[in-house]
């Protein structure tokens, strides 16, 4: 009976472990010791998961840094502040959109 219960209990670990490491390769990247740290963390990570800036993902992860360093960001002034999240977003990774020229219609026509 022990043999049996030491099987499952280290099966059940072990499939603890494993779906562990499965959500922890899925996650995000680290929250970083600062502000900016984490700021460029999410810029990085933004970039290798998206097709490039502007979209959700940049605006969501530096919500998420916010959040994350509250007490340090309600100290820093609000210039630097932003200035901080315009430093990390020259680091990403611009789309690249097609612009196609529109035709030229004159506005009267000849009579």
């Amino acid at each position: 009976m022990n043999l049996r219960k030491s099987i499952l209990t280290s099966i059940a670990a072990g499939g603890v472990v494993l779906t562990a490491s499965a959500f922890s390769a899925t996650a995000g990247p680290s929250m970083g010791s600062s502000l900016g740290e984490c700021y460029n963390n999410w810029v990085s990570y933004c970039n290798s998961t998206t097709p490039g800036y502007p979209n959700q993902c940049y605006t969501d992860s530096l919500k998420l840094c916010d959040q994350e360093h509250a007490t340090a960001a309600s100290q820093i002034p609000g210039a630097s502040l932003q200035a901080m999240k315009s430093s990390s977003l020259r680091k990403a990774t611009r789309t690249t959109t097609v612009v196609t020229p529109t035709a030229l219609k004159p506005a009267r026509s000849a009579n």
